[in-house]
């Protein structure tokens, strides 16, 4: 298994609602846990996770704090970002159009698994940072408001 795998599956871990992750692929076994894990190999894990969750408040906190035209919508996970629900339908949003607090702009895609991205408060589309199909980081920056 690669260092890439991995940490989509931590990152996965981070947001899903499971104390727990085993894997096993072509003979190689990973476990993840989070908590009080007893075993050596789940002692690296959540320091690994720490860092990639660790690294997603730090691109959203100042957004809330920050003035409207500040704003910053950025990736709840790692993966890659769809502006359209699918291949050849319109984008969630354009530049200069409103939106809402809660509403959904884009997806991000890891392993079949498609997580919304959505807005933490209204304002306007001044920018789309990403291009449709790159693969982006928790906390990669997205979206501009103003």
């Amino acid at each position: 298994m690669d260092l890439t795998y991995v940490r989509r599956l931590i990152d996965l871990m981070a947001h899903a609602p499971v104390t727990e992750l085993e894997v096993e692929e072509g003979g190689c076994r990973i476990r993840i846990a989070r908590g009080g894990g007893t075993q050596p190999a789940a002692t690296p894990a959540p320091a690994i996770a720490a860092v990639d969750t660790g690294s997603a408040p730090v691109a959203t906190a100042p957004a809330p704090a920050a003035p409207v035209a500040d704003a910053v919508i950025t990736a709840p996970s790692y993966g890659v970002f769809h502006l359209s629900p699918s291949p050849g339908a319109a984008p969630y949003v354009t530049v200069g159009q409103d939106v809402q607090a809660g509403q959904e702009v884009g997806l991000v895609e890891a392993m079949k698994v498609f997580n919304a991205v959505r807005t933490t408060q209204a304002g306007r589309i001044a920018a789309v940072l990403v291009e449709d199909g790159t693969e982006v980081e928790a906390g990669t920056p997205l979206f501009r408001l103003a």
